[in-house]
């Protein structure tokens, strides 16, 4: 074992720098990506305004509630401003612009919804329809509240005059009532059966890492392809030890060396970047890609085609991964995603299939090797 080690070391110390370069690429292209995303999100959400000439408790909740849409990036202007957000509005740094009266407030208690908000836009605004949607039903939410207390107060003075119940405690009670009962979001169960899904994010750093790995990964073993069309493999002709258990070993060390990169990956993105993992599912997304890795390195003739072969599969991964949506909701399998090995990391999944067909392949490469060498 030990001389196997020695003869793994002297053939593979060349390549040291360029593969301690390649281990260290997926962590720091990783966060690079994500600070990137996160700095520039901001940037991409469609600029609006509101003015509002009177400060009170009904605005304040009307300008949270737009700045609350992920597709929003709102800014508040005062009466004395007013004409600087027009402005702006003409020369096209603001998609639109919202105008709360200094009677604002009161028209809401009152329930009058005409004429309530002054709206301007221009022709090349592109989220105007969908703010004034958001704004319409921000402005219909509190009225609702105003409405829901008015009439159990005049049910109390009507019914129950001994009964003492104050309109911040009906407020209140209509609150708990809509988040306990969640009339705006209905959960559906199939065949009986309930499962509490957790929601991936549309950028989810974990992917990022994924999907670098996976093409870092058959980079790094391009030393195996060099190794496989050179002279070096003759020379185990001569050894006690077969070329099939040398790379048995190599792919074994390898694996090994790349775990405890992973480890200090997994410790450095979910505490830098907040997102976490099962590190067990880690772990056998790294045995997976590294079988495959080292198959498709041992298989092909030259490392430029060991390049272009990781581009490939890494365009394929990601195109799958984008229509595997649209091809479970027509087909109506969802087993169909377990297919998919990023997928499955992601969602916290182990990849089994994955992990045995990795298995499979290698002992029919053994078989295969061992068959050709006797």
């Amino acid at each position: 074992m030990m001389d196997m080690i020695c003869a793994r070391w002297l053939l593979i110390k060349r390549q040291l720098p360029k593969i301690s370069l390649w281990l260290t690429v997926p962590l720091l292209l990783t966060l690079v990506v994500t600070n990137v995303f996160n700095n520039t999100r901001e940037d991409f959400r469609v600029p609006a305004a509101v003015v509002v000439h009177e400060s009170s408790a009904e605005a304040n909740i009307f300008i949270e509630g737009l700045k609350s849409s992920e597709f929003m990036a709102v800014e508040v202007f005062n009466t004395e401003n007013s004409t600087a957000a027009i402005r702006e509005l003409e020369q096209y740094r603001l998609d639109s612009v919202f105008i709360l009266p200094e009677d604002f407030a009161e028209k809401i208690r009152e329930g009058q919804r005409r004429d309530l908000i002054e709206t301007y836009y221009t022709d090349r605004s592109i989220y105007y329809e969908p703010a004034k949607e958001l704004a319409a039903s921000l402005v219909q939410e509190k009225m609702g509240e105003y409405t829901t207390v008015d009439y159990v107060l005049e049910l109390q003075n009507n019914l129950l005059d001994e009964t003492a119940v104050t309109a911040e405690d009906i407020a209140a009670e209509r609150k708990r009532t809509e988040t306990d009962t969640n009339l705006l979001q209905q959960m559906f169960y199939f065949l009986g059966e309930s499962a509490d899904i957790e929601e991936t994010p549309a950028f989810h750093p974990w992917m990022v890492w994924a999907y670098i790995t996976f093409t870092v990964t058959i980079f790094t073993f391009d030393f195996v392809t060099r190794e496989t069309i050179s002279s070096a493999r003759v020379r185990f002709n001569f050894m006690k030890h077969s070329y099939t258990k040398f790379m048995l070993l190599t792919l074994v060390l390898m694996t090994a060396v790349m775990l405890i990169i992973d480890s200090v990956t997994y410790v450095m993105i979910k505490e830098v970047l907040e997102a976490d993992i099962s590190f067990l599912s880690l772990v056998m997304y790294r045995i997976v890609i590294n079988v495959i890795a080292f198959l498709l390195a041992i298989s092909v003739k030259s490392p430029m085609k060991l390049y272009q072969a990781a581009v490939a599969l890494t365009i394929i991964g990601l195109a799958l991964q984008l229509v595997m949506p649209v091809i479970v909701s027509l087909t109506g399998l969802s087993l169909i995603s377990s297919l998919h090995p990023v997928q499955m990391f992601v969602e916290n999944e182990l990849n089994i299939l994955w992990f045995i067909l990795s298995a499979v392949l290698i002992l029919i490469w053994i078989w295969r090797d061992n068959n050709a060498g006797s």
